[in-house]
């Protein structure tokens, strides 16, 4: 098995090759001066079974294209199997039609990856667990609870916590977070105003969080504003500290703001997207051994 990444998460792909143990394939990506990517292999693959590690992160459309090539370039050379590892999948909150006229973007992707020269799919902590129905390859969906289980075990009196979901979406997510924990649950009653994108926190259901330690779980940061209003509506209830723990930092241009306010004590995401420069109140966790785990069957195959 040999391992190869886009432009889009060098530092993850690194990381998951020391976990596996195996070796990298040299990839130049570059751009013609009409824009288009150019990519080009520089190693021999004929035969191999290859892991393909890709985020369709920002800019998405430019590195699902960059994607769509690289898979053709393996095909090509003769590469034998290729599991695509897809840390974040851009366009896969957009899985229904909300209003007529709109397409199934999550589904638009999914095909166009299972067209490619991809044997097996694996992705991580999708917000709609039905989405790896769109693929017409074998997909897995992953889980990210036991890091952040891990974690939370590491830096926190269990005792005094309470796991709380942003939104009620995200309430069978946070449960088995909770009983992960051995901890109780309750949750953000939220409205967002679909026409101005607008969250506005209103009650805490479920229980108290006076004096409590209160651990909010969900799958992505996009605004930071589910972040926010959650952290005021629980600062003002007694909570003792808020902290945020979710998988994809997406960061919208104005998230950092929202998710530094002096509501939340911190935030804890993973590394399926990559920015630099982030504030100390930020805390990024390594994803790779969970796509080390997954794919360890099929090293040999």
């Amino acid at each position: 098995m040999k391992i190869i990444t886009g432009s889009s998460n060098p530092l993850l792909t690194s990381s998951l090759q020391k976990h596996l143990g195996v070796e990298s394939v040299a990839v130049d990506i570059s751009a013609f001066s009409n824009g288009e990517k150019r990519v080009w292999i520089k190693d021999q693959v004929q035969g191999e079974n290859i892991v393909f590690v890709q985020s369709f992160s920002a800019p998405t459309d430019e590195n699902i294209m960059e994607f769509l090539l690289i898979s053709d370039a393996l095909q090509r050379l003769g590469a034998r199997h290729v599991n695509a590892i897809i840390p974040w999948m851009g366009y896969s909150l957009q899985d229904k039609v909300f209003r007529p006229g709109e397409p199934i973007a999550a589904k638009v992707v999914a095909n166009l990856v299972s067209t490619s020269y991809i044997k097996r799919a694996f992705l991580l902590e999708l917000h709609n667990s039905s989405v790896p129905g769109f693929f017409s390859i074998p997909t897995k969906n992953l889980s990210a609870l036991s890091l952040f289980a891990d974690y939370a075990r590491n830096h926190f009196d269990l005792s005094g916590c309470v796991v709380a979901s942003p939104d009620f979406g995200g309430l069978k997510r946070a449960r088995m977070f909770a009983d992960m924990l051995n901890t109780d649950l309750v949750n953000i009653d939220k409205h967002r105003d679909l026409q101005t994108g607008k969250v506005t926190a209103s009650s805490i259901q479920g229980g108290s969080v006076q004096g409590k330690v209160v651990l909010l779980f969900d799958d992505a940061i996009l605004s930071g504003g589910t972040v926010l209003e959650a952290g005021k509506l629980l600062q003002a209830q007694g909570a003792k500290e808020v902290h945020f723990l979710a998988t994809h930092p997406v960061f919208t241009p104005e998230s950092i703001e929202n998710i530094t306010h002096e509501s939340i004590t911190s935030v804890v995401v993973t590394n399926t997207i990559v920015h630099e420069n982030l504030p100390k109140k930020i805390t990024v966790l390594d994803a790779a051994p969970l796509f080390a785990e997954a794919l360890s069957p099929w090293i040999n195959h």
